[in-house]
């Protein structure tokens, strides 16, 4: 407890910050005020990394709340951000190896590097989808009887797996008297509107009724009042029949056999107007199952009408059946219409926007590799029982993907010259698009390449948003016994990134770091290319002793204020932090309590970031400095804020001089140069 009293207290520039107001002061006096936590701005995480790719399952077509988009005529997003904190919930919503694209390669990569958060986007294609259309290529399930018609979350063969089981309870429903088409209800119970009845009287066969209103009757006398259920049909009934609530469950089973899913749901109604109408629950809650929107045409039952004896439904085969359109994906269903001025924000990278956290991107299924056999046709696994010579290795075998299905719409060959134009210019367009989302695009170098290729490619980029990784990693495939898989760089560039931000700050540079379970690189860099490289801003990895290493932490840039990832990253953590946490000074009046809470927020966390070795001053005059206009010195209604930074750099050149002294003794001399070692 804090003591305070009014003339003393100095309210926030806020207000939040002011405990007086957190207590009704009456007469004057002296009042106990319990402690409020000072609004401090905490730097927003750097370290969680948006993917985009192809994956077997996970959300499609999702109906948006959004009322700007439905404005504009989208009522479903195509694309949707998932974070995943594990490759465990990785595989929950979107699948395990089993489809073509490189995404859940990616994505294991990741966190087998020690990454924490993800951000997975599905890419599905956009063609001959109107907006409310059903969306294609979903396994449509039917229960009968009235049941509303079912479908697959999303698209995709997975969907012929679903195995549905509805079953109803009933439970006794206690009731004062009986009328025609209505009944009055005992003291104490109750029931939504929506609930569906069924009503027992011997000798006379079981009827279901449904609830359509439900009101207060003033009772006879003026005293007290009885609660009147209102029904969809008048039923013979008596005084010794029984009401029961008729109450739906349904199982919903995904016989996957890699990840075998289940979902049940109870307490549903079977109307529109019930709270728990089965069909709303499922769009709200399941994984699984969504219910079938489409315009309701002549004839269709919108009710629920089974037999009384309420037998328990099972679906059959999918009809029709769901499938998958992998080959019908585009680049354009990655990177968004290039006609557009925005990104759509429902599809594709676009979907990151939506995704706050997400603060680099990769994107592994940006065009896909030919594919041939994983496997070395001389490599006999396990070992050759014959001790027969191995093949000669000197040449680098070429990257072998692990696809296991066509994406006819994104394959393209970097070893043919106008593919690598096509690849380039995708790669183009992701970088151009990093600046509007906020995020730095980690890209793959094109594996195949010969080093003129390389630098070339190299060439066509400058941007302080983008990093580029080089070669392609050997890594044990899902199958432990079987081949090893090729992964892109960039991906377990993104592992290394997160790893070392979660373990020392977002001022360490990601390199000089091992990757984890990488055995191999795909093609080898000698001392001479890797120079090269560095000095293009080209981030190496390379097998030394101890593993393969992550050499380098560059952007693509030529501006040697921002060649540094660092350096980039830290302008992007400020702007995000003071985007996000300041958005309360919007509508605040204009005062000098303004301007200094701006101030004392702003310094706090560049005295933090400070601490933590982000700048590169000795002290925090020489690292950074905010200036805030005063009053009248800008447009009225605008504050102006400028802040400066000088971000450290990571020492990346050591140099070792050895002399003889006159004794004999070696006498090693540190000092900088420009000799590459190691980028830290």
């Amino acid at each position: 407890m804090t003591l305070h009293t009014p003339e003393l207290s100095i309210p926030d520039a806020d207000g939040a910050d002011d405990p007086v107001r957190q207590v009704v002061l009456g007469a004057p006096g002296v009042y106990l005020a319990p402690e409020v936590p000072a609004r401090r701005l905490a730097a927003e995480p750097m370290d969680v990394v948006g993917f985009v790719g192809v994956t077997p399952r996970g959300p499609a077509f999702e109906p948006v709340d959004d009322p700007t988009l439905r404005d504009r005529g989208i009522t479903h997003a195509r694309s949707v951000p998932v974070t995943v904190d594990s490759w465990d919930e990785y595989q929950e919503a979107f699948g395990g190896f089993s489809g073509p694209g490189l995404l859940p390669h990616a994505v294991a990569a990741f966190f087998a590097q020690g990454g924490r958060r993800a951000v997975v986007v599905r890419i599905v294609s956009g063609a001959a989808h109107r907006p409310a259309a059903v969306p294609p290529g979903c396994a449509h399930h039917d229960l009968g009887s009235g049941v509303p018609p079912l479908r697959a979350r999303s698209e995709g063969a997975w969907g012929n797996g679903l195995r549905l089981t509805l079953s109803f309870t009933t439970r006794a429903l206690a009731v004062a008297a009986h009328r025609q088409g209505a009944l009055v209800l005992a003291p104490g119970s109750g029931m939504p509107v929506g609930t569906l009845l069924r009503l027992r009287t011997p000798g006379r066969a079981d009827a279901l009724a449904v609830v359509t209103r439900l009101e207060r009757e003033g009772r006879r006398g003026g005293v007290g009042s009885d609660l009147v259920a209102t029904l969809d049909r008048a039923v013979v009934t008596g005084a010794d029949t029984v009401t029961e609530l008729v109450e739906g469950e349904l199982t919903v089973v995904d016989t996957d056999p890699e990840r075998p899913r289940r979902e049940r749901f109870t307490g549903l109604g079977m109307r529109p107007a019930h709270p728990r109408y089965l069909a709303d629950v499922l769009r709200r809650r399941s994984r699984l199952l969504a219910p079938l929107e489409r315009p309701l045409t002549a004839g269709d039952d919108v009710g629920f009408d089974p037999a009384p004896t309420l037998p328990t439904l099972v679906s059959g085969p999918a009809d029709p059946p769901g499938f998958d359109r992998f080959a019908l994906v585009t680049e354009d269903d990655v990177l968004g219409d290039p006609v557009a001025a925005d990104l759509d924000a429902t599809a594709g990278i676009g979907a990151l926007g939506g995704a706050l956290d997400a603060a680099t991107v990769v994107v592994p299924d940006l065009y896909a590799l030919p594919t041939p056999p994983l496997a070395d046709p001389d490599v006999v696994p396990g070992g050759d029982p014959a001790f027969r010579p191995c093949a000669d290795r000197t040449l680098p075998p070429r990257p072998r993907p692990p696809a296991s299905g066509p994406l006819t719409g994104l394959a393209l060959d970097p070893t043919d010259p106008d593919d690598l134009a096509g690849i380039l210019a995708r790669q183009a367009r992701l970088v151009a698009a990093a600046p509007r989302l906020e995020l730095v695009a980690l890209l793959d170098v094109p594996p195949g390449l010969t080093p003129p290729q390389v630098l070339r490619w190299r060439a066509a980029f400058d941007s302080t948003y983008a990093a580029a990784y080089h070669p392609w990693l050997r890594a044990p495939g899902p199958d432990p016994d079987g081949p090893l898989s090729t992964l892109p760089p960039s991906a377990v560039a993104a592992g290394v990134l997160a790893r070392t931000e979660l373990a020392r700050g977002i001022s360490r540079a990601p390199a000089n770091e091992v990757a984890a379970g990488v055995v191999d690189v795909a093609e080898p860099v000698d001392d001479e290319e890797h120079a090269t490289l560095h000095r293009l801003g080209v981030d190496v990895f390379r097998a030394l002793p101890g593993g393969v290493f992550l050499t380098a932490a560059r952007t693509l840039s030529a501006d040697p204020v921002l060649r540094q990832l660092t350096a980039r990253r830290l302008l992007l953590l400020v702007r995000r932090t003071v985007r996000r946490q300041l958005a309360w000074t919007a509508f605040e009046p204009d005062s000098p309590a303004l301007r200094a809470g701006l101030r004392r927020h702003l310094e706090q966390l560049l005295g933090a970031l400070f601490d933590g070795g982000a700048f590169a001053g000795a002290t925090a005059e020489e690292s950074w400095f905010v200036r805030i206009a005063e009053s009248g010195a800008t447009p009225p209604g605008q504050v102006v804020v400028e802040i400066g930074m000088a971000p450290s750099a990571p020492l990346e050149f050591v140099v070792v001089r050895v002399a003889l002294d006159v004794t004999g003794a070696n006498e090693p001399v540190l000092d900088l140069g420009e000799a590459v070692v190691h980028d830290g």
